[in-house]
């Protein structure tokens, strides 16, 4: 399997999934050390079907042993990408509250739109711009999600443009 089959797997529902179906999400126990665990966290963070989806920009914090920390940030009304001066700031945020609370840790992104239509030109230079400022920062990222109206899917760097 590689990432262009983790949207539709079913491995990758979390409701189909007796040890996350019904659980409370736990950072103290889930790990998320690969995609498709961080796949299943999104979709049972957000929900995979939401038909009133807004934009926004959803921040999650994982610390050096691969366990989220407590809290998940939702930037509401992110329709566009911010600037890159506002985003640096938020990259240097971000990076001192792993710096404090998690030395070795990373950030994973999602950003939220409503629609249904699938993954589009916007949607990779969104994504493109976030990982650009997380480099510029030195904050490591893992990849960026996409949560719509009907599906949360990996947006995968191959994918991406080189420009941002």
């Amino acid at each position: 399997m590689d990432i262009s089959d983790l949207p539709d797997h079913p491995d990758c529902d979390p409701a189909a999934d007796p040890d996350w179906a019904g659980r409370p999400y736990d950072p103290d126990v889930l790990v998320l050390d690969d995609q498709v665990s961080l796949l299943r966290a999104w979709r049972h963070l957000v929900g995979s079907h939401d038909a009133h989806r807004r934009h926004s920009l959803w921040l999650l914090l994982i610390d050096e042993d691969d366990h989220p920390m407590a809290g998940v940030l939702e930037v509401e009304g992110c329709v566009d990408l911010p600037e890159p001066d506002q985003l640096d700031s938020m990259v240097a945020m971000l990076r001192d509250v792993l710096d404090d609370g998690a030395p070795g840790g990373r950030v994973a992104m999602l950003r939220a739109r409503p629609g249904t239509h699938p993954v589009d030109a916007e949607d990779r230079r969104f994504a493109a711009g976030l990982l650009a400022a997380c480099r510029r920062g030195g904050l490591p990222a893992d990849l960026v999600h996409l949560a719509t109206a009907d599906r949360v899917v990996p947006l995968p760097p191959d994918d991406l443009p080189m420009s941002a």
